[in-house]
C-alpha cells in the first residue's frame, strides 16, 4: 500500500516509498527557520500559529475574581513563586476559561470589553508582566503573552 497512490496517477509515484513521500510533503510544508529570538526548544505548534494567523492580534491569560483586594493578594504570590500563573488561574477564577490556565487565546482590537482591551492593546503593555483590570465581569489579573 502506498499513500501516495491515493493522490498520484503516476506509476513512478506509485512506488515512492513512505520514507521519501514524507521527506517530500514536509519540504514543502514545515517551517525551515525560526524567529531569530527563539531556539528550538522553544519551538511549538502554536507558536507557528501565533505567528501565521495572529497578525494584528494580541493572547493573553487572565484570572478573573470577584474583588481587586483578592487580586492584588493572588498577583502577589505569583510574582513571588508561590504558585504558577496556570495553576492560580485553575483553582482561583471564575471564568470558563480557568480550565485552561486562564488561556484566552488569539483576539483582535475590540473583541474583549473596553478595559480589557485597552490593556492588551496599550503598547506600554509590557508581556508577561501581571496587570489587574476592573470590568464588569469583575477584577482581572491579565497576562499578555503575544503582542499585535
Amino acid at each position: 500500500f502506498s499513500p501516495v497512490a491515493l493522490c498520484c496517477d503516476s506509476p513512478a509515484a506509485a512506488h515512492m516509498t513512505l520514507t521519501a513521500f514524507t521527506h517530500l510533503v514536509f519540504a514543502f510544508h514545515v517551517p525551515t527557520t525560526l524567529p531569530p529570538t527563539r531556539s528550538v526548544e522553544h519551538a511549538s505548534p502554536t507558536m507557528f500559529f501565533d505567528q501565521i494567523f495572529g497578525l494584528g492580534k494580541a493572547k493573553a491569560s487572565h484570572i478573573l475574581l470577584s474583588d481587586r483586594g483578592r487580586a492584588n493578594f493572588i498577583k502577589t504570590q505569583i510574582e513571588r513563586g508561590d504558585i504558577t500563573f496556570t495553576a492560580a488561574a485553575k483553582e482561583f477564577s471564575t471564568c470558563p476559561s480557568a480550565s485552561k490556565g486562564g488561556d484566552l487565546g488569539l483576539f483582535g482590537p475590540g473583541q474583549m470589553v473596553a478595559e480589557f482591551n485597552d490593556y492588551c492593546f496599550d503598547p506600554n503593555t509590557q508581556l508577561n508582566e501581571l496587570g489587574i483590570v476592573r470590568t464588569q465581569f469583575g477584577t482581572h489579573i491579565i497576562k499578555l503573552t503575544k503582542k499585535p
